[in-house]
Formats: structure tokens, sequence, C-alpha cells
């Protein structure tokens, strides 16, 4: 009788798998699908074996495939992230703070919770204005970089804060702050302020400020953020927004349970 695989090659199947759901998330939001050259080449697997992976995602319904052999996430992915969202509390007790914050500023509001070394958006409450952030629920950004990104950076245990910053922080505009100096720098005034500032650093001709979500240990658990076009929410206005986004981000985490940090 043929043994079983050892423990780890069954766990290395399973990593391999999840790399191929992890490089079908990007293209699936933006509602490309990658055929499977494109999606061996994303996933790091040969064509072969990541046919075979990609049979049980299948049956699962976790991925798709079409007539065409494009690949993309399949309907399973979204049941979970349904289940997931609608689970997370978080987003129940920011939705009406957001929603006052937003009728008050006319921007638009973000919240975010941590996927190191990202920030993942949980909900969005888009600007009265004609002018819209692109923006989308499930989509990541760069910690160091992100007004939202950084107010959690702040306060997340020094160890993280070292992983993050012993990766490459490229400039995305030329206002990114890409040296870890710079970053740590920029640290220490968010911490004393208790607010933090994406000063057109992740995207051009976008100003955004943030501040810390704590849950009822202490712990820095999500993050919110307001932002707009630098025009209209300029270098003077982002100081008065700043404390009411922290104003905003206190009273989420009161209702989390959290007392004033």
């Amino acid at each position: 009788m043929q043994n079983d695989p050892p423990e780890r090659n069954r766990s290395g199947s399973l990593r391999r798998a999840l790399g191929i759901l992890e490089a079908l998330v990007e293209p699936s939001a933006e509602g490309r699908l990658l055929s499977l050259a494109e999606l061996a080449h994303a996933s790091g697997l040969n064509k072969a074996t990541l046919l075979r992976l990609s049979e049980p995602l299948q049956e699962a319904g976790l991925v798709s495939r079409d007539g065409q052999g494009h690949f993309g996430l399949g309907v399973g992915a979204l049941r979970l992230g349904e289940a997931y969202l609608a689970g997370v509390d978080l987003r129940g007790a920011a939705r009406p703070i957001l929603e006052e914050l937003v009728a008050e500023s006319g921007e638009t509001a973000h919240l975010v919770v941590f996927d190191e070394p990202f920030v993942v958006y949980v909900d969005k409450v888009d600007s009265p204005s004609t002018v819209r952030m692109h923006s989308r629920v499930g989509g990541r950004m760069p910690l160091y970089c992100t007004a939202a990104g950084k107010a959690m950076l702040a306060w997340l245990p020094d160890d993280v804060v070292d992983r993050v910053m012993s990766l490459p922080t490229p400039a995305r505009t030329e206002h990114t702050l890409t040296t870890p100096a710079a970053v740590r720098e920029n640290l220490e005034v968010i911490r004393d302020r208790g607010w933090s500032m994406d000063d057109v650093e992740n995207e051009l001709d976008i100003r955004c400020v943030g501040a810390p979500i704590f849950d009822r240990s202490g712990a820095v658990t999500a993050a919110c953020s307001l932002s707009g076009p630098d025009q209209r929410i300029t270098s003077s206005r982002a100081q008065e927004l700043g404390p009411r986004i922290r104003a905003a981000a206190d009273a989420i985490g009161r209702r989390l349970g959290a007392t004033t940090h």
C-alpha cells in the first residue's frame, strides 16, 4: 500500500494552491482573466502543477475557468469574502461615524485593516463630489506611503515596523518618503500629534489624513482616513481635518470597547 505523502508535502501543495488564489486577486478585481501562461508566471508554478492544483479550487468554486481556458476568481471566493466582511463588527461600528464624517467634510472616508505589509480597504464612503476616489473595498495599499497605513504603522509593535522597513519602499510620487529613516521620523510626528498625513505620497494630486483605531486591549486594530484632491484638501485644510479624523477614530474605537488612547 502506498504511504501517505509527508505532511510537509501536503502543506507545500496547499501553499502553492493558495498562491494561485493570491495571483488572481488583483486581476479579478480589475475585471481581467489570466491565461494559463500568465497565471503560471504570476504564481511561479509550472503549467502542469498549476493545472493539477487548480482542479480542486475550481470544484470548490474558488477559481473559475472560461471556455478559452482563462482563469479568474470564482463565486466561492465572493461568498467567503462576503462572509468575512459580514462578521467584521468593525464595519458596523464605523459606518455611521464615517458617513457623518463624509457629510461634514465632503471628502471620501476609508476604513482599513492590517495585512502586512499592506492595508486592506474594508469599507468606503464616497464623497458627494463628482470628483471621487478610485479606491475599492478589498484593495490593498502599502503601509509606508498611505495615511491609513502610516497611522497603523506608528502604533504597531517595533518588530512589525522593522519588518516593513526592511522591504523596498519605492517612490509612488515625487513626494514619497523612500528611506527607513525618513519614514521613521514621520512616524514620530504622527505619534506626537495623533494623526497621519499622506502628503501626495501615494497618488498624484491626492492628499489624505488618517488615524489609528484601537481595540479594547489597546492594540491598533484598524485605521480610518479622509481622502480627496489636493486642490480641496490643501496642506492647511489637512491640519484642520487631522484632529477630526482622530476624533472619529477614537469614537469607532469606543464602539469596539476601547478606552481613549
